[in-house]
């Protein structure tokens, strides 16, 4: 090997632990500034979604309609940011989820846990000092990060009361809670950062990541964390971003190479995710891939966002018992025997989407069907059948629409027991109607 070919391996190399390790944070940003184009998220604020989602509901990708929904992002580069959990006057279930920008949990508020009522201050990556009086510390390693806040929801009929209770969660500065309390007024949103590129397109992937990690790391990473320090033999940190003027031409062309491994090597990891059962597939590393980087960032591309499975876990499903694509052109049943339901200790809940992964608009008006929804009927023997398919049977207790075209489903099971968890429990496959 020449001198030229070593350069050009070695870039390679430290280029595809770049490419795994940064692509979750650059996934993020552009979910972070198209949401916060789209009015779907508030800075340093909760944008709240105080109704039951529906078709029309086109903010979000796999939304449920048993919670309503708050979106903020928690930008701590000037100062920490505050949540306050309301104490609520009636018991309910809810959720404030607190994620950084490589899609890893680090906290939860509530959830299995129950109520968790208080001040929560966010401190970034180079926070340096105390927080105020008896407020609960919460650590960030990124500036910038995610808050969903998911309020239990009960049906129509339980609307208003769920609105209530979701209007005592606040996201805002430390700052303006000290000033204002409760009382303070987030301004308009920001206008989201732009990256604009001049690097060769096939590299320009570390131009962005660069941008990004200045944008989201304290500079101390440069020197402090010996993974994001190796970048520098390839051009990238966070204080200079990524210097691809700078670097010889083996280096640029391992790097290009590595781009292209990055992708497949991402694709590859999320096929071998999980685990498959009667047509669902399960995945349980999510919201805490911890130093697994392929895994991190094929959950990051595939599934952002989602909760730890301790928490939530969501099953999908594609293919019926013989492995055939679902589509509304059949008709489908999903049967639990008696004692065989989702085991849950909240509630569990079966969405229907599209290929896009969002709700399909019927007439009817059910876009999802579970243990909270009203008049479902079981059967004699305890059992329970739910019907799936596009046209409206005679009786609807136990009737989930689907799309004329083709359809997957994913299951919700909140405070899911640990049969889930270690493979006891899966959920029964879902079988065609014969004619």
């Amino acid at each position: 090997m020449t001198a030229e070919q070593a350069r050009e391996e070695n870039a390679y190399a430290l280029g595809v632990q770049a490419y795994l390790w940064g692509f979750p944070l650059t996934f993020f940003a552009a979910t972070y500034v198209a949401a916060l184009k789209a009015g779907a998220t508030g800075v340093n604020a909760f944008r709240k979604f105080p109704a039951l989602k529906t078709a029309k509901d086109r903010f979000v990708v796999t939304p449920n309609n048993v919670t309503i929904d708050g979106y903020g992002a928690y930008d701590v580069t000037l100062e920490p940011s505050i949540i306050f959990v309301p104490k609520l006057e009636r018991p309910r279930w809810y959720i404030v989820q607190l994620g950084d920008a490589f899609d890893e949990i680090f906290r939860n508020v509530g959830g299995t846990k129950g109520e968790q009522p208080g001040v929560y201050v966010i401190t970034g990556p180079d926070f340096v000092g105390d927080v105020p009086g008896d407020m609960i510390r919460l650590t960030t390693r990124t500036k910038l990060g995610t808050v969903a806040l998911r309020v239990f929801v009960s049906g129509e009929a339980d609307l208003p009361n769920a609105v209530e209770a979701q209007s005592g969660f606040h996201l805002m500065p430390l700052s303006a809670y000290l000033r204002d309390g409760l009382a303070y007024k987030p301004p308009a949103a920001p206008t989201p950062p732009a990256f604009a590129g001049k690097a060769p397109q096939d590299i320009r992937f570390f131009e962005e990541l660069g941008f990004w990690m200045g944008a989201m790391l304290a500079i101390s990473a440069d020197t402090s964390d010996t993974q994001v320090a190796s970048f520098r033999e390839i051009g990238l940190s966070v204080g200079a971003g990524f210097a691809w003027d700078k670097l010889d031409d083996p280096t640029k062309r391992g790097l290009a190479r590595a781009v292209k491994a990055g992708e497949s090597i991402v694709d590859a990891r999320w096929n071998a995710t999980g685990e498959t059962t009667n047509g669902w597939r399960y995945a349980f590393a999510t919201g805490r891939a911890g130093f697994d980087l392929a895994l991190r960032a094929a959950l990051a591309k595939y599934e952002i966002g989602a909760q730890l499975s301790d928490q939530v876990t969501y099953p999908n499903c594609r293919v019926d018992d013989h492995g055939e694509p679902l589509t509304g052109e059949r008709k489908y049943t999903l049967q639990f025997l008696k004692g065989k339901a989702p085991p849950v200790s909240v509630f569990w809940n079966m969405a229907m989407y599209g290929e896009d992964m969002l709700f399909v608009e019927n007439d009817f008006g059910r876009y999802s069907i579970g243990s909270t929804t009203d008049g479902l009927k079981s059967e004699a023997d305890g059992s329970l059948t739910i019907l799936i398919q596009n046209e409206r049977p005679a009786d609807t207790s136990n009737w989930l629409p689907s799309p004329k075209h083709a359809f997957n489903l994913t299951m919700r099971m909140y405070g899911p027991s640990p049969s889930v968890l270690d493979g006891t429990y899966r959920l029964p496959v879902i079988k065609p109607v014969k004619a």
